[in-house]
């Protein structure tokens, strides 16, 4: 039966709090004490921010523009500013950063280095790529012969990181504005090298402007040169073809051809479905032209009037056959007659036909012949385009190329003109409107908002943890879970304890485990007052979950009221009951199996407890399985049952051995105990299923064994012990410790 779900209410949520609260409490202090000590221990750091101003208006860009004219092109705003942050984030631009406010010689940048190069993550990259030099040597290429490979070599590569690695660069949004900001823990490195990286892009921006115009002055003069004897080429080249091939205009001779050849492409088409039809109609009348039968399947030949009379005379004939068959014979004369008749208009049929094969052949023959005539005057005319357009093309490319090379030559002369005039241009489109001022107070650690961030997540994260640890604990350990998981009675909480054990059941103590041994035994009792179980098995899902213990203390429990009880170590594989009781185990169940006529020899009388009687396991048992699924066993649990008021028997785990299932056969009810907090739902719930199909089973419930009550979870669940129970003191301090 599947347990029912139940409705979650705010309580319950309140409970998994209280529950794993230890485990949130903790989080929140690491999580807040680790801030606090960052925060109050952390250098502090310091930045320093300068503003520049673009003014896009004044920034022109070299353009080829119809005409020669140069024309000033507008930049998208944001991708302008992207490309210039991404200078500013250039290792050509902080190695000039570099160079520029000589980095190379400041005593705290020398002391920021060398404290770089003897961290500990510096120590590792070196390491590690000194490892990977040595496994996986570098190639050497070429490099080291070019002259003018256009290397970048840095004043200093790890000053150059340092000024990366602190520069940051901020866009200003819609305005025109770039914000630089430096951090360091000096204030007055932070304003300086904010002014100093501000001053720097501005010449930087402004090199950058000027040097297109400088390379392209050099360029254009080279070209220059070359070009002046190109166009000479280009112009003698022209006119030597015009000379040589006597052709001015190919314009007109051209109309012409493709005038004729589109006429000629037009007859080709109209040929070719003639031909195509001569040909459809040819294999037509050949394909049935000797067979008179197939001859109707024939358009053509149908169409035919001398085939269409003897059609008629044909079936007229075979009529006539039809009725002589039904009054002569073969042989008559009559038929004879009118069959050599048939016979020859059959004949006359296909003769007929054969003269119309031969015109359709004829005429497929003629189609043909004309589709291939016009076909071949229809190539040689492609044949002429083509080689007149070739010589078009070879015009086209002469005549192209000198007036191109006219062209680009003007072209090129007005803007060396323009270059020549731009490469003076002195003033840049970048300006600083605001200095970097000495910073009054770091920016980091910002102590209130880490120590706030830190107390939010401290508590949501603690309560992450608390509802996670819920979430992923698949085990039982409340009366609500065994009802909720189960769909099972809930007998007793059995709490774990230091006493000295494992008898914990007297009658001169009050204590806490005492009293929910005699819970168990009251719910047992009342389980079903009517008609309460008299043979019990004691089974658990897996070992080591204190069935026995319980089983033990079950027995007394049961005893001291005053019922004569029977305890049975049935785990035939492990004995254990012996130990609990420091009971001789040379006599037990297996032998009293083996000879049930002596088995009030193997019933052993426990002292001081007067009506508890108990069989330890005996001699192992070679084959338990086959002795409990005995009649024998049977008999003699029946014949011991009449003795005893309650028998109980302790057996194997459930998913262990299969000696619990033949032993669920035999008793009168069956209750689980299951180590509360330990045991998964899926274990418990593989256990039942091994005993779901014995007939009329009946599972009493489940004791929770094991469970640490001092918990704040539990006292939910145990609140009243520490005032009925004779260490009620003892238990109240350890809840107020807890």
């Amino acid at each position: 039966m599947l347990p029912s779900e139940k409705e979650i209410h705010l309580r319950d949520y309140w409970n998994i709090t209280l529950k794993h609260g230890r485990l949130a409490v903790i989080f929140f202090i690491i999580v807040v004490g680790v801030a606090s000590v960052y925060s109050f221990t952390a250098k502090p750091i310091y930045q320093g921010s300068a503003q520049i101003l673009i003014d896009l208006e004044t920034n022109p860009t070299v353009s080829f523009a119809e005409g020669g004219a140069a024309v000033l092109q507008q930049k998208n705003i944001g991708d302008y500013f992207n490309t210039q942050k991404e200078i500013l984030f250039s290792r050509t631009f902080a190695d000039r950063v570099v160079r520029r406010l000589q980095l190379d010689k400041n005593g705290y940048f020398l002391e920021k280095k060398a404290a770089s190069r003897s961290s500990l993550t510096a120590d590792i990259l070196k390491s590690i790529k000194d490892i990977v030099k040595d496994n996986f040597p570098g190639k050497q290429g070429d490099a080291d012969q070019i002259t003018d490979a256009g290397l970048l070599k840095e004043l200093d590569p790890e000053l150059t990181d340092i000024v990366l690695r602190e520069m940051q660069v901020a866009l200003g949004g819609k305005a025109s504005i770039i914000k630089i900001n430096y951090v360091s823990d000096n204030p007055y490195i932070a304003a300086g090298m904010a002014n100093g990286i501000a001053n720097t892009y501005i010449e930087h921006n402004l090199d950058l402007r000027v040097k297109p115009f400088k390379d392209a002055v050099e360029w254009l003069s080279a070209r220059m040169v070359d070009l002046r004897s190109k166009v000479e080429e280009s112009e003698k080249a022209l006119q030597k073809y015009k000379e040589g091939t006597g052709v001015v205009s190919f314009e007109t001779k051209e109309s012409v051809i493709v005038k004729s050849l589109q006429e000629n492409a037009s007859q080709l088409v109209q040929a070719t479905i003639k031909r195509q039809e001569a040909e459809t109609r040819y294999r037509q009348i050949r394909s049935v032209v000797d067979n008179p039968e197939l001859l109707a399947s024939s358009p053509d030949i149908m169409n035919n009037l001398v085939i269409q009379n003897l059609r008629i005379s044909e079936l007229n004939l075979k009529n006539q056959m039809s009725d002589l068959s039904e009054k002569f014979g073969p042989r008559h004369p009559q038929m004879v007659r009118t069959r050599t008749e048939l016979e020859t208009i059959q004949k006359n049929l296909i003769a007929e036909a054969r003269k119309m094969l031969n015109a359709a052949k004829t005429n497929y023959e003629i189609a043909l012949s004309n589709e291939t005539s016009i076909k071949t005057a229809l190539d040689e005319q492609k044949q002429q385009v083509l080689d007149l357009s070739r010589k078009a093309i070879d015009f086209n490319v002469v005549a192209g190329e000198s007036e191109s090379n006219k062209q680009f030559y003007e072209l090129l002369l007005k803007k060396l003109q323009e270059a020549s005039l731009s490469s003076g241009v002195s003033v840049s489109n970048v300006q600083v409107v605001d200095h970097a001022t000495l910073p009054v107070a770091p920016i980091r650690p910002k102590k209130a908002l880490y120590i706030l961030t830190s107390v939010i997540i401290g508590v949501f994260g603690g309560l992450f943890i608390v509802f996670f640890t819920e979430y992923m604990d698949d085990t039982i350990k409340t009366s609500d879970e065994v009802q909720q998981a189960l769909n099972l009675p809930f007998l007793a909480l059995l709490p774990s304890t230091k006493e000295p054990g494992p008898i914990y059941v007297t009658a001169d103590t009050r204590s806490m485990i005492n009293e929910a041994y005699k819970t168990l035994r009251t719910n047992i009792m009342f389980s079903s007052p009517e008609r309460p179980p008299k043979l019990l098995l004691i089974t658990s899902a897996t070992p080591e979950e204190g069935k026995t213990t319980v089983s033990s203390n079950l027995a007394v429990a049961m005893a001291m009221m005053g019922e004569k009880v029977l305890l049975i170590d049935a785990d035939m594989r492990r004995h254990n009951m012996h130990k609990v009781f420091s009971l001789d185990n040379t006599l037990g169940l297996t032998n009293a199996m083996l000879d049930p006529v002596n088995v009030s020899n193997c019933i052993k009388q426990i002292p001081g407890v007067p009506n508890l009687s108990v069989i330890t396991g005996g001699t192992l048992s070679p084959n338990p399985l086959e002795m409990l699924s005995s009649q024998r066993t049977k008999n003699m649990l029946a014949e011991l049952g009449k003795n005893y008021d309650r028998v109980i028997m302790d057996s194997p785990p459930l998913l262990a051995v299969a000696d619990a299932v033949i032993l669920s056969r035999l008793a009168d009810a069956v209750i689980l105990v299951t180590w509360g907090g330990k045991t998964s739902v899926g274990l418990i719930r593989r256990a039942l299923l091994t005993i779901s199909n014995v007939k009329d089973l009946r599972i009493l419930g489940v004791a929770l064994n094991k469970i640490d009550v001092t918990r704040r979870g539990y006292y939910q669940y145990y609140p009243y012990y520490d005032y009925y129970t004779k260490d009620g003191e003892d238990a109240k301090k350890r809840k107020k410790k807890a």
